[in-house]
């Protein structure tokens, strides 16, 4: 009796994004806790301790923002269309914080950061990164169609 090994299914493998989206999501998140436990004030205006880490200022509200943009990485990082969404969103998402924060040291009026220039830098290069690995994904899939394939009817899967 001969056993048929030419249609048993191999275990999936993880995509560049996927691998990436959970290590950046790993690095922010523990960066994230490490800040909140240096500074964990959720003072607001002009006079808000913050601590830098890294030299990304911290409290309490930068904290709880970073793991509220990179807990759900490490879920999105479980699903090949997933992670190239994640790193489109998430690099949009973490990015805009950062023009706002170029431009001030009080952003959104009650995150104070007196380093507002290198958050702002900060934001921009880990933005760049997660499109440019998003980029790099769909490049690799052949399209954005086949990268996103499994996200709904505009994407079926392959």
């Amino acid at each position: 009796m001969t056993i048929d090994t030419t249609t048993s299914k191999r275990p999936a493998t993880w995509t560049f994004a996927q691998w990436s989206v959970l290590v950046i999501s790993l690095v922010h998140v523990v960066w994230s806790i490490i800040g909140w436990i240096a500074e964990p004030s959720f003072a607001t205006g002009p006079g808000a301790p913050t601590t830098p880490v890294l030299g990304m200022d911290y409290n309490g509200w930068h904290a709880v923002a970073g793991l509220a943009l990179f807990l759900p990485g490490l879920v999105f990082a479980t699903r090949r269309s997933w992670a190239v969404l994640y790193c489109f969103v998430a690099g949009v998402a973490g990015g805009l914080p950062g023009v706002w924060a170029l431009f001030s040291n009080q952003v959104a009026y009650i995150f104070t950061f007196p380093n507002n220039e290198l958050d702002a830098i900060e934001h921009f290069v880990t933005a760049a990164i997660l499109i440019g690995i998003g980029l790099i994904q769909v490049r690799r899939d052949g399209g954005l169609k086949q990268a996103l394939a499994g996200l709904g009817p505009r994407f079926p899967a392959r």
